[in-house]
């Protein structure tokens, strides 16, 4: 089933919204040591939002983008792994594996999750050239020394 902007939207205001309550629930009992009535006002928030979507006729989406924040979340390699697959699909086979509300799911859990740094592996290492022996370090501010012009 075709999900309208509008539903669209309204998931991912509501899916962000209970991550949001998840935080604030963790913050609240682990840092703040809120009260058990506290806690469970904010449980009830979250299963509202939860039961609103799983009951309703988009809630294969909604799954989708619980499972991709989980993942996000809890295996940011794999998801790394999954979303690089999908678009050598797209991109070199020319066969889109998900569809465009699936391909924004997996952008807003990667957001969500805090996973939207990437490190290429190869450039994490030592730089070569500046580790080698007697290559001269550069200096800045008033103790750089002049450039020689006229060579």
């Amino acid at each position: 089933m075709s999900m309208e902007f509008e539903h669209e939207e309204a998931m991912r205001t509501d899916f962000a919204e209970r991550i949001r309550l998840t935080y604030e629930r963790n913050h609240a009992e682990f840092e703040l040591g809120a009260t058990p009535d506290e806690l469970a006002g904010i449980d009830a928030a979250r299963r509202r939002i939860e039961q609103a979507w799983e009951a309703g006729p988009h809630s294969r989406d909604w799954r989708y983008l619980g499972i991709a924040f989980r993942t996000w979340a809890c295996a940011p390699e794999d998801a790394r792994q999954h979303l690089e697959w999908a678009r050598y699909y797209r991109d070199e086979v020319g066969q889109d594996q998900l569809d465009p509300v699936q391909w924004r799911s997996l952008e807003q859990a990667q957001e969500l999750s805090g996973n939207t740094f990437e490190v290429d592996y190869e450039r994490n290492g030592p730089d070569t050239y500046r580790h080698a022996p007697g290559t001269p370090i550069l200096e800045f501010g008033n103790t750089r020394r002049q450039i020689e012009r006229g060579r």
